[in-house]
């Protein structure tokens, strides 16, 4: 996803994360830099920083971490909030010297003590967080977009999420992400929130941009507040 033009002074007040977004470059661990190539936009970060600046929360989770822009949004929010802690679920940080720049890059903000990198595949991370009984206000769903990573995310999300509690996912313009989103809707209770980002259908192919209208099918992210802990009956289907 490209960055979207927000100025600067509108990004969340972490200088590196400023820098990354602006030079479109992640420092690694030896000191060199490289190329920016995934990442979420500075519109969604600012997005995201000002939900959790308004609504505080004590437990995060993150599914995918890639550079660690989103980490670092949130994790700036929580520290100025002075509460709360990230949990980012995600294999890859670590792994080479380009994942590690999201690990360092936190480390060089000075907000490591709240955050925790479980370095796990999301279905194998979420169903032990569930069992532990862990409790969550805020999910941010950026992990594998295949329709079955994106639904198993979905399913554990909900286990862990209390009422009252906010699912978002990013990338819903995808088809397979759109699709989740669509049985969410009919088969949960959950309210969609304004958090301030415009909707977007833009396609590099007019057609297909017609298409994602007619679908309503738009990113860049979508947020639902849970309303009840309803669940649909074991023989309960409605097509989605």
């Amino acid at each position: 996803m490209l960055d979207s033009p927000t100025p600067v002074s509108e990004l969340p007040p972490n200088e590196i994360l400023r820098t990354i977004l602006t030079t479109r470059r992640v420092t690694l661990a030896d000191g060199s830099t490289n190329e920016l190539d995934s990442e979420t936009s500075g519109e969604e970060c600012r997005a995201m920083y000002r939900f959790l600046r308004q609504n505080p929360a004590d437990v995060v989770i993150e599914i995918g971490m890639a550079y660690g822009v989103s980490s670092l949004a949130i994790l700036t929010a929580l520290e100025e909030n002075n509460r709360g802690r990230l949990i980012s679920i995600d294999p890859y940080p670590g792994c080479d010297p380009i994942r590690q720049s999201a690990l360092a890059s936190i480390e060089k903000s000075g907000l490591s003590a709240r955050h925790t990198h479980l370095h796990q595949n999301s279905e194998l991370a979420l169903p032990q967080l569930v069992g532990e009984g862990l409790k969550v206000d805020f999910i941010y769903i950026d992990g594998h977009h295949g329709f079955d990573h994106a639904f198993v995310d979905l399913f554990f999300a909900d286990r862990l999420v209390p009422v009252g509690g906010v699912i978002a996912f990013d990338d819903t313009q995808w088809r397979s992400v759109h699709r989740v989103v669509k049985y969410f809707a009919t088969h949960r209770h959950y309210q969609e929130l304004d958090v301030g980002l415009k909707k977007s259908f833009a396609s590099a192919n007019i057609l297909n941009e017609l298409y994602k209208r007619l679908q309503n099918r738009f990113g860049p992210s979508r947020y639902f507040r849970k309303l009840d802990d309803w669940k649909p009956p074991s023989n309960f289907y409605r097509g989605f």
